[in-house]
């Protein structure tokens, strides 16, 4: 990738990989370098070097004894298998007896005649017989 970097692409590229361009993803190292000349771009790559220099810097806290116990201490504890399965069990309850009224509710309404509905022959909308009777 050759062509020329916007400037937020070139801050967004220094922010994330910092002020080496030779560290940058292949594609942008070109046209990183190109553009590094420019003064706004010699400004971005400067500031990005003095984050990488304090995080060149910083190191992890020695995790002590007494730190590792009040972590510990503060973990909280796995249910019991036992719990976890009653849980499981109920939801399974829960969905077989929605399932269950679902399929009562088609099956009624499937055997059960509307209540408009006429034995004699008639329909809902009156009885349709012969003309001029």
């Amino acid at each position: 990738m050759s062509d020329r970097l916007s400037i937020e692409r070139f801050q967004e590229l220094a922010n994330a990989y910092g002020g080496v361009v030779a560290r940058w993803p292949g594609p942008h190292r070109e046209a990183g370098t190109t553009m590094a000349s420019d003064p706004p771009a010699k400004e971005i790559l400067a500031q990005a070097l003095s984050l990488d220099d304090v995080l060149d810097t910083w190191h992890a806290p020695v995790v002590t004894d007494s730190m590792r116990k009040r972590v510990m201490a503060d973990t909280p504890v796995p249910r019991s298998g036992f719990a976890r399965r009653a849980r499981l069990w109920w939801s399974g309850i829960g969905i077989a007896a929605a399932l269950t009224g679902a399929v009562a509710g088609a099956a009624t309404v499937a055997i059960v005649a509307p209540i408009d509905a006429s034995s004699d022959g008639g329909t809902s909308f009156g009885d349709v017989g012969p003309q001029g009777t």
